[in-house]
């Protein structure tokens, strides 16, 4: 291959222009076609070199506009699965290859991008389609709900689409009543689990499902066709009314859903304060299409909730009833959706999807479709990434948005580069079916809203009451907390009862097993929850039964316990005569330890030892071949050590091999070594003198 042939050849593929056709140059050169010319031979040197003075300015432009995009399709490509039935825009530099929805398969948009670049347009264009699509076809219409975040972008569609047009501060009122096809139970339950990860709550769903169930059956004392369903403003009254643990096993859960129920009645106002209300079910079954106006509903999880609950209105009955159909049916727009699909909000919910996630996912078999748009991918669900059949992706001005844009658009180490180039009105399209690359498209031009609107639409509805106003559900509410107190009583009884009888079993193991900790104690009785060892120490303290010393040993506070003559009555026992040892209960505690644990060695060990030759006693002390080790117990004094090293040494008549000076702590153990050691009595048998903490005697096992 000739020089500049061989030259010309490498900067096109080094630079893709091969991928692109002659509209997507400046030169306007289908470099393409040159090159399969110079892998021929056809091409001369002349020409080529006249070529490379022609190249220059295309790889000049891509180095200032970096486009990663490949070539346009041709017709038939883009076209493989059929023409779209609404058109939004065109191919850039391809004016007859226009790219845009079919409604007889899936029909997910995902519309993202900096803020005045064409969002809404885009939106606006897909909305006309569709309306201009219902006229032409009108027994197969697309119901469309659009959710107007900033209450004006789609107020002028209604008058001239003839669709209902409703405010949430004004004129909608929608209550949390089941859809007809799901039975009341399963909407409970949707609408908890809504409730309950839309106010970031983790432990009270069973609380507002139990609750929410008695309050529609008190509502409903004799139902009819369809019934009456609570609000959360009743809700909440009907649980201040009553003890936080009627409806939970801990009062807790009460007390956390009773706040974000609070947080919806005071920011909604009137929106939800309806017991029968707005229903998308209505709207679908006359295919008429609405515009819901929603601004400035804060806080946020409460507009979030708010299209959740319209959503699920009209996913769930269908999924119930097998509601299959092969083209869309109903149309969802959610306009600033960046929070309700973000990844902390699916995070919330059980099985980390969000309904409009399950719209995305799960609707395309019931004849759902939709067009969610958010400023930026980075945060965006996965789920409805994944599932929208088309990406409209409008500039992205910072790195994280445009690396995460450029991924899913599916675009190389120039994606990001090129999102940051795209100018207003233009976006990269990507479909899922057909051509897979992504495009470079141009909206069509749809003039911005401006009507200002003062009459919203109306619907009917029953407004919801207070509790104040509802006799029927106040005599159902005493009729329950009557119940309760009754219940309440009766368990109280049955507490005592058996806190009374734990407690005998308590004072009997320590009985059976003196001076075993008090947790010993308590596994010795069985399984007993941490309440009733509560109750059980404050009968014993409250009866004085028996005392208790708190005791720090090693690391850990250790309980002990003494029983007293009412202890021993109770048992009907008579109070044991033994010595009990010096000190105070710890002290004792420790010496009958160290006992016990020789003795249960087989060796002869002996509490109160009297030293011979002496009148001075030891805590404990233990035979063996060699002579007598003895042991002292210091717990919060040195406890005259010098004198008990004296006796023990100097004064004895037999043979004492060795003294143990047990403590609770090491700490304890440094300060009477330090102190002893310091002594000249004791500095010649300082080797016969041994410390230890009482840990290692600490009986493991009752």
């Amino acid at each position: 291959m000739a020089h500049y042939a061989s030259n010309l050849a490498r900067k096109i593929t080094y630079w893709h222009l091969n991928e692109k056709k002659p509209s997507q140059t400046v030169s306007g050169v289908d470099w393409n076609q040159v090159l399969l010319m110079i892998e021929a031979g056809m091409l001369s040197e002349g020409m080529a070199k006249s070529l490379l003075q022609v190249i220059e300015q295309d790889i000049e432009h891509l180095k200032d506009f970096p486009d990663a995009t490949h070539r346009h399709p041709d017709a038939d490509q883009l076209y493989a699965g059929g023409r779209p039935d609404i058109r939004l825009g065109h191919v850039i530099g391809e004016p007859d290859l226009e790219f845009g929805l079919r409604l007889d398969s899936a029909a997910f948009v995902q519309v993202s991008g900096l803020t005045g670049h064409g969002k809404t347009t885009a939106v606006r264009r897909l909305l006309e389609g569709i309306a201009n699509n219902n006229q032409r076809e009108e027994d197969r219409k697309v119901v469309v709900l659009v959710f107007d975040r900033k209450g004006g972008d789609f107020a002028d569609l209604p008058g001239r689409f003839g669709w209902r047009h409703y405010d949430v501060h004004q004129t909608l009122r929608l209550s949390l009543e089941a859809p007809p096809g799901l039975p009341a139970a399963v909407w409970i339950n949707i609408i908890a689990s809504i409730f309950c990860a839309r106010a970031g709550l983790k432990a009270a769903w069973a609380t507002f499902v139990k609750s929410f169930r008695w309050l529609l059956a008190a509502l409903n004392p004799t139902p009819g066709k369809r019934l009456f369903w609570p609000d959360f403003g009743l809700l909440l009254e009907v649980l201040n009314a009553l003890r936080d643990s009627v409806f939970s096993s801990k009062p807790e859960y009460t007390r956390s859903l009773k706040q974000p129920l609070e947080a919806i009645v005071h920011s909604t106002m009137n929106t939800l304060r309806a017991f029968q209300g707005f229903r998308a079910h209505d709207l679908i079954a006359s295919g008429q299409s609405a515009v819901i106006s929603m601004p400035n509903m804060f806080p946020s999880w409460t507009r979030q909730m708010f299209v959740d609950l319209v959503l699920a209105s009209v996913l769930y009955p269908r999924i119930h009833t097998s509601h299959r159909v092969d083209r869309v049916e109903v149309f969802a727009v959610i306009d600033e959706a960046d929070a309700d699909v973000g990844l902390a909000a699916e995070l919330m919910f059980p099985d980390q999807m969000c309904t409009i996630s399950e719209w995305w996912k799960r609707g395309r078999e019931f004849g759902l479709g939709g067009c969610v748009v958010v400023s930026s991918l980075k945060t965006a669900s996965p789920l409805v990434q994944q599932n929208s059949t088309m990406h409209l992706t409008f500039h992205a001005n910072d790195w994280e948005s445009s690396v995460a844009a450029s991924k899913v658009m599916m675009l190389g180490p120039d994606g990001p580069g090129t999102l940051n180039q795209i100018e207003k009105g233009q976006c990269l399209v990507k479909l899922s079916s057909g051509w897979h690359h992504a495009m470079k498209g141009v909206i069509d031009h749809v003039p911005p809203c401006r009507t200002q609107v003062t009459n919203y639409d109306t619907h009917p509805y029953v407004p919801a009451q207070s509790l104040a106003q509802l006799p029927h559900v106040r005599r159902a509410l005493s009729k329950l907390r009557g119940e309760d107190e009754t219940t309440d009583k009766r368990n109280r009884d049955q507490t005592a009862s058996e806190i009374a009888r734990l407690t005998k079993e308590f004072l009997q193991a320590w009985v059976d097993h003196p001076y075993a900790p008090v947790v010993r104690l308590f596994e010795a009785i069985g399984p007993v929850t941490h309440k009733q060892r509560v109750a059980i120490e404050a009968l014993i303290r409250e009866r004085k039964y028996a005392a208790f010393e708190e005791i720090r040993i090693g690391r850990s506070p250790r309980l002990l316990m003494e029983p007293t003559a009412h202890a021993y009555a109770l048992l009907g026992l008579p109070v044991p005569q033994e010595r009990k040892g010096r000190g105070g209960i710890a002290h004792r505690h420790f010496a009958h330890w160290i006992k016990n644990y020789f003795e249960r060695r087989g060796q002869e060990a002996i509490l109160e030892w009297t030293v011979p030759g002496t009148r001075h006693p030891v805590d404990v002390a233990v035979r063996s071949q060699e002579g007598w080790h003895i042991f002292e117990v210091c717990v919060t004094a040195l406890d005259n050590v010098e004198s008990h090293i004296k006796a023990a040494f100097v004064e004895a008549t037999e043979p004492v091999v060795d003294m143990m000076i047990v403590a609770a702590t090491k700490t304890q153990l440094k300060e009477i070594r330090n102190r002893v050691e310091s002594q000249s009595l004791t500095l010649s048998r300082a080797v016969r003198i041994r410390y230890e903490v009482v840990e290692h005697y600490i009986p493991k096992e009752v």
